[in-house]
C-alpha cells in the first residue's frame, strides 16, 4: 500500500501544512500562524504525527542551504524571519518525523507548483514572482528548478529608485523587495497594501517597482511565463497596469508577443505553494 506524502509551506506570516495521495488529491490540510521557531516547528509535527507518511515536501522561507550533500542541509542562514536564523528544517523534521525530508525555497515549490499543474503547465521556461512580506522569484527550465550556486534571491536585485526611498530591506535598504514588497508599501504609504483602494496613486507606483523587475527577469531569462502571485497581487487592476509598463520599459526592444499571455495570475491561487510542496514530495519517493 503506497504511503501518503506531506507538503509543508513555510511562509513569512503563516504556515500551510497538508497530508495527500498527490498533488491534485490532498485529503487533509491546516493553516496555522508563523511564530518562533519552536513554537511553530511543534504545530507543524503535532498535525503530521497524526499520520503515516512516506516523504514530507517543504518550502521555506530563505535563505536556505539546498545541497542535500551538505551537513548543514536545511540551515536557515540569514535573519530574514526574527528567530529563525540557525534552525536546521531538516533536522528538525528528521527529529520529529519518521518519514523523508525533502526542502525547497517557498517560493521555487510555487514555481514547480505552477509550472506541473497551473499556469506554467506546457511551457518550457517559466517564472513566478511572489509579491507579500517579501519578494522573490524560481525558475523552472524544462521541468528543473534552476539553482546554480545558491537558489536565486530575485528579490534583492537593484532596480531604479528614483524618489530616493529609503527601502525597507535590513539587508540591502532598497533592493526590489525593499521597495516593492507589501512591509515597503505600508512604510511609504502609512497604512498597510489591503488598506488602500483600488484607486490609490500607490498601485501605479507599485506597477512601476514591479515593472522595471520583470523587465531584468525577461532580459535575463527570457521565459515563456512570468507568473505573479503573493498578497500585494491580489489587487487585480495590478496586472494590467504592469503589462503597460513593461512595455513602456521594454520599448519593442525584442518581440514579447501578448502581455497577457507572458505575465499572468497563478491558475492554483493560493495553492501554488502547497501543491508544489507536494510534487517536490512525489518526485523523491
Amino acid at each position: 500500500m503506497t504511503k501518503l506524502i506531506g507538503g509543508a509551506e513555510l511562509g513569512g506570516t503563516k504556515c500551510i501544512l497538508a497530508v495527500a495521495n498527490g498533488p491534485t488529491d490532498i485529503l487533509y490540510r491546516t493553516i496555522i500562524d508563523t511564530r518562533e521557531s519552536q513554537k511553530t516547528l511543534r504545530d507543524i509535527f503535532t498535525f503530521f504525527n497524526d499520520y503515516e507518511l512516506d516523504t514530507i515536501g517543504i518550502g521555506t522561507f530563505g535563505p536556505i542551504v539546498l545541497d542535500s550533500k551538505s551537513r548543514d542541509y536545511g540551515l536557515l542562514i540569514s535573519e530574514s524571519k526574527k528567530g529563525w536564523e540557525g534552525t536546521n528544517i531538516s533536522h528538525e523534521f528528521s527529529r520529529n518525523i519518521k518519514a523523508k525530508v525533502v526542502i525547497d525555497t517557498d517560493v521555487n515549490v510555487a514555481a514547480i507548483g505552477e509550472y506541473y499543474h497551473g499556469s506554467g503547465k506546457g511551457f518550457h521556461t517559466s517564472v513566478y514572482v511572489t509579491v507579500g512580506t517579501g519578494i522573490g522569484g524560481g525558475l523552472m527550465v524544462d521541468g528543473q528548478i534552476h539553482t546554480g550556486n545558491f537558489h536565486l534571491e530575485m528579490g534583492h536585485m537593484r532596480i531604479p529608485n528614483r524618489d530616493n526611498f529609503e527601502g525597507v530591506c535590513k539587508f540591502h535598504g532598497d533592493c526590489w523587495e525593499g521597495l516593492a514588497s507589501g512591509p515597503s508599501m505600508e512604510e511609504r504609504w502609512g497604512v498597510s497594501a489591503s488598506e488602500l483602494s483600488e484607486f490609490h496613486p500607490a498601485w501605479d507606483k507599485e506597477a512601476e517597482l514591479l515593472a522595471h523587475g520583470i523587465v531584468s527577469i525577461i532580459a535575463n531569462y527570457s521565459p515563456d511565463r512570468v507568473i505573479l502571485g503573493g498578497g500585494v497581487m491580489n489587487q487585480k487592476q495590478l496586472y494590467a497596469k504592469i503589462r503597460f509598463k513593461v512595455t513602456e520599459l521594454w520599448n519593442d526592444y525584442t518581440p514579447l508577443g501578448e502581455l497577457s499571455d507572458l505575465i499572468v495570475e497563478p491558475e492554483l491561487g493560493n495553492d501554488s505553494g502547497i501543491i508544489g510542496a507536494i510534487c517536490l514530495a512525489k518526485s523523491d519517493q
